[in-house]
């Protein structure tokens, strides 16, 4: 991907953000930004080739380079494995916080059926990240365990976000916190991607029904 390609990808994602937290990752919030944007139609097709879904990808993309950036600039140093996960999903929440509507109207696009393994590719690649950061260096079945040990701590995180009214989400990072000292405690592995969906599922007919 060029420079300037990559720019106007940018210019488009951070004005259809406030548009998705009420009409979702459509083509219909890729068109109204990429007027906003002044980006043509024609250009639009080829940054965006599958519209709404495409965008919708590049959101948690873009969201994810924001996290390294902002990873990347905590010291790490005397932290164990376990304090450096704790701190880098903090930063990940954070960041998800912040446009946390427009988040869950991504979630609930990745939640319908024909959608889902990108949708869980993608959480695979956040947590995936998060390995690698921290300086992971296992291989074979170690390197497949800790990352589905994330991705259920991510998942469930994820739904306890959406529905957390406290102040700054703070029981959110607290739930993070609990999660990570009962994998520590017990070891187990526990992952209801099906809760998951249903949830988000859930979340689009009541939007349809409404």
């Amino acid at each position: 991907m060029t420079f300037k390609s990559d720019n106007l990808k940018k210019k488009i994602l951070l004005n259809a953000i406030g548009i998705a937290v009420f009409d979702g990752w459509s083509s219909k919030t890729l068109l109204e930004a990429s007027l906003l944007s002044g980006v043509k139609s024609t250009d639009t097709k080829k940054l965006f080739p599958r519209g709404g879904l495409d965008l919708a990808r590049y959101y948690h993309e873009y969201e994810d380079n924001v996290f390294l950036d902002s990873l990347r600039k905590i010291d790490f140093n005397n932290l164990s494995q376990f304090e450096k996960i704790e701190l880098a999903l903090f930063k990940r929440f954070e960041i998800i916080s912040v446009n946390k509507e427009a988040f869950r109207r991504s979630m609930s696009l990745f939640a319908l059926p024909f959608h889902q393994i990108e949708g869980l590719n993608l959480v695979f690649s956040t947590c995936d990240l998060i390995w690698v950061e921290i300086g992971d260096k296992s291989l074979e079945y170690d390197w497949y365990t800790k990352r589905i040990i994330l991705v259920s701590i991510y998942l469930s995180s994820l739904l306890y976000l959406f529905g957390d009214d406290s102040s700054n989400n703070e029981h959110t990072f607290q739930y993070i916190s609990r999660r990570l000292k009962e994998i520590k405690k017990l070891g187990k592995i526990k992952i209801d991607i099906s809760d998951l969906f249903s949830y988000f599922n859930n979340k689009i007919l009541n939007n349809i029904q409404n």
